[in-house]
């Protein structure tokens, strides 16, 4: 597969709660519809604006592992997705994600202004919230909650 961009940020909800979200934007539209099936096989859903900013993310059999401080790799319980190069995380996004969940989600290709090495630079992660918000507004996120994991995840069947 492609390199895919990953938009590493943390969320914050009306009530103050934060969370750790990651979103990854593929390269085209054919990876889109690939990863799309996937993760909703994992149980990611489309949400919708309310229930975004009101932290109503489906529970989901998906995984993020993050290893040496960085994002390596998204699961949907029956396939990788590794991050190639791995985003760094920040001690902010390592906080949120401490109650052992995050926000996965995807977002259509050219949603991310990019550094055109599979990241957003630093000056966007902010605004990432805000373009993820705008999809979640437009009825186009397909988001829900991970396990975080600090190992890869094991085998399906394991």
């Amino acid at each position: 597969m492609t390199m895919m961009t990953w938009g590493l940020s943390v969320a914050e909800l009306a009530d103050g709660d934060e969370w750790a979200m990651a979103v990854a934007e593929p390269a085209d539209s054919g990876q889109y519809e690939v990863l799309a099936a996937r993760l909703k096989q994992g149980g990611v859903k489309r949400v919708s604006a309310r229930e975004w900013s009101g932290g109503l993310w489906p529970v989901t059999r998906c995984s993020v592992t993050v290893m040496g401080g960085c994002l390596a790799e998204a699961h949907t319980g029956k396939s990788r997705l590794l991050c190639s190069p791995p985003p760094a995380v920040s001690a902010r996004w390592e906080k949120a994600a401490g109650r052992g969940r995050a926000v996965l989600g995807l977002v259509r290709p050219g949603t991310f202004p990019t550094s055109g090495e599979g990241f957003l630079l630093p000056e966007h992660l902010e605004h990432a919230v805000e373009l993820v918000e705008t999809e979640a507004a437009e009825g186009r996120l397909l988001a829900g909650l991970a396990t975080v994991l600090d190992r890869p995840a094991p085998a399906p069947g394991r």
